[in-house]
């Protein structure tokens, strides 16, 4: 019988059912957990149909449905944006309880920024959501070192050439307040490449002293605790959609 076009391997069955990670399904393989249409299987790289093929972990089956989970949290700073820390440092998933499914952080916000994570075991929003061609608008509340000059944040607004080479595309800044050492302003930006709002900073000469991300697309950070988290709204995750569709 002929590979249906739906089948992928194993490992990534598992991962796309929501029960874990790529990594983390091929130890259950290893270790003879997963069964296949009623057999033990050996071998993470064989290929399943989700839509045809029972498989089981433990000897209890999966459902074929993948049931999604939309969180968001308020990052604190100091906290890493990893599954775990070979140095023991804290991370985001120590916030989390442990949840039925595997979810995954949806891009990064870098240790001393805070605000608004989302995670999911949603792939194709996770995916969406982070690719520049989305053009998903991630809003940051900067405070930078002294008085910036319109002029300066001009050049935000226009697009900045980078260290790296590579310039910026356009920036949205607003909400700008000057109060004696330090500007206070939203930033609004559409690429979210690593560390991009504070290497614009630095590039105009006014480096970041705080940072927090306020919103992802349609979604607000709120007033939500730092080190919070809850569950999506219906009605957020429908807007959500709508926004990467």
């Amino acid at each position: 019988m002929a590979e249906s076009k739906r089948a992928v391997s194993l490992s990534r069955a598992l991962s796309k059912l929501g029960l874990c990670s790529r990594s983390e399904a091929e130890v259950l393989v290893s270790e003879g957990r997963v069964s296949v249409n009623g057999r033990v299987v050996s071998r993470s790289a064989i290929r399943v149909d989700l839509l045809r093929d029972r498989i089981s972990v433990d000897a209890k089956p999966l459902a074929r449905r993948k049931e999604f989970i939309y969180v968001a949290m308020n990052k604190p700073t100091g906290v890493l944006t990893t599954r775990s820390d070979e140095r023991g440092r804290k991370t985001v998933f120590d916030l989390l309880p442990r949840e039925k499914t595997f979810i995954f952080p949806v891009g990064r916000l870098d240790k001393e920024s805070s605000g608004l994570l989302i995670f999911t075991n949603d792939s194709q929003i996770g995916e969406r959501l982070t690719n520049p061609k989305s053009k998903i608008q991630k809003t940051y509340r900067v405070a930078a070192e002294g008085q910036i000059a319109e002029s300066s944040l001009n050049v935000l607004r226009n697009g900045i050439t980078l260290e790296e080479g590579w310039t910026t595309l356009p920036a949205l800044v607003g909400n700008v307040l000057r109060k004696g050492a330090t500007t206070t302003c939203d930033v609004t930006i559409v690429e979210g490449k690593n560390r991009q709002v504070r290497k614009m900073f630095e590039r105009i000469g006014h480096p970041v002293i705080a940072l927090e991300r306020i919103s992802v697309g349609p979604l607000r950070l709120g007033s939500m605790a730092s080190g919070a988290y809850r569950h999506l709204t219906p009605a957020e995750i429908v807007e959500l959609r709508k926004s990467v569709s």
